[in-house]
């Protein structure tokens, strides 16, 4: 008997012996890259107020991938990018999603925050997060990350990180959330997904779903996992490179001839005037065009900044001192980012600008917009300078 009971001890042993040597790898050693000397040398700043982290961690993360469960690599991606982020004055927050407890019918919770970005901080909300179980209502937790919100000021990244498996997540209800989202925070809120795993059909909802954000994308984890990979994703959520524009003084040459001929007053001969009839007092580019040039608007931003409005209200002078004059109000932007993203940003500027107008006292009949993305360029889009004159809205008398 007493040697049965030995047997069953040792048959135990080797289990649990097997068991540890099936224990998922800890993932390879990950050396940050150091973000601090290109926002401390004046390269890059700070465009993100605050950010959340949306966690997945129901059942399907419970699956092996790279040799280790899911949720524990999408753990780790969490951990290499806040080790990677720079020094910066940033409220973060860590929602998981997925069955909080076995016994429980929470299927979201907060982990950490919203509170003052540590790296401290979040791997704390980290080291809280439990097993893998339950369904994948990623919805649930989008439209609890939009009452996380409310207090928020400034501009904010949701990252969410999921294997975005359809057995256990509904696609719709999702995509419905994710609009809801954007809808109520409008530019100030960007959408960034990271795919654990290769699903082909989870990549598309996660692609779908960071193109409701406008302004954000899909990534997959292993793009982003190497130290060189995380640092570029950390620059592209957090950072905004600063666009050094030379500003070069025009010199004025005198000629002793007459003037040359020019119909429409604005100082631009008329063998050169690109848009002759330009109405009287309109300020214009070197080609004779009325220009709104992009000092009015953020990089990658559509809001006009208030200390240029005068400029807008110089526009408001001319079309009120020409009460039957019409323009089409016409945005241009650079070639940085996606067609589709830039052809959106153009109509969103000259819609600003549309809508300035208006409030000012100009009828709405009036005024018309387009927006031509970066298909029409007035400049090489290689240097800086050049993509400074790119991003434009140009006003287009209408006869």
């Amino acid at each position: 008997m007493k040697i049965s009971y030995l047997k069953v001890i040792l048959v135990v042993a080797a289990g649990l012996l097997l068991i540890g040597c099936a224990t998922p790898k800890a993932t390879s050693t990950f050396q940050p890259v150091d973000l601090n000397p290109i926002v401390q040398g004046g390269d890059y700043i700070q465009k993100v107020d605050n950010f959340v982290v949306i966690l997945d961690k129901s059942g399907s993360m419970g699956e092996l991938y790279k040799g280790q469960k899911k949720l524990d690599y999408a753990k780790d991606m969490v951990s290499r990018m806040n080790r990677t982020m720079p020094d910066l004055m940033l409220t973060g927050s860590l929602r998981i999603f997925g069955r909080i407890a076995v016994w429980s019918n929470n299927f979201t919770e907060l982990m950490w925050g919203p509170a003052a970005y540590s790296t401290i901080g979040l791997d704390g909300g980290l080291s809280k997060v439990g097993f893998s179980v339950g369904d994948s209502p990623l919805n649930v937790a989008l439209d609890a990350t939009a009452k996380d919100l409310k207090s928020a000021k400034g501009n904010t990244a949701v990252i969410i990180f999921t294997d975005a498996n359809k057995e256990v997540m509904n696609y719709d209800s999702v995509r419905k959330a994710a609009a809801n989202l954007k809808n109520q925070y409008g530019n100030r809120l960007c959408i960034y997904t990271v795919q654990i795993g290769k699903n082909p059909v989870g990549k598309k909802l996660l692609q779908q779903v960071a193109q409701e954000g406008q302004c954000g994308f899909y990534t997959n984890a292993a793009q982003i996992a190497s130290s060189a990979g995380m640092a570029g994703f950390v620059e592209k959520v957090f950072l905004q490179k600063v666009e050094k524009v030379v500003v070069v003084e025009e010199k004025v040459v005198i000629v002793k001839a007459g003037p040359c001929p020019d119909g429409d007053g604005d100082g631009v001969c008329d063998k050169d005037d690109q848009c002759p009839n330009t109405p009287r007092g309109a300020k214009v580019d070197y080609r004779g065009c009325w220009v709104v040039g992009d000092v009015f608007f953020d990089f990658d931003k559509y809001n006009i900044k208030p200390r240029f409005y005068y400029e807008l209200d110089a526009v408001v002078k001319v079309l009120k001192n020409n009460p039957s004059l019409k323009i089409r109000i016409e945005g241009n932007t650079d070639n940085i980012g996606t067609a589709k993203y830039n052809m959106g940003l153009s109509n969103r500027r000259a819609k600003s600008v549309l809508e300035y107008l208006v409030k000012a006292g100009i009828n709405k009949n009036r005024l018309s917009t387009v927006g031509y993305g970066f298909s029409r360029p007035i400049a090489t889009n290689i240097t800086p300078e050049g993509r400074a004159l790119n991003r434009r809205v140009e006003l287009a008398p209408l006869f």
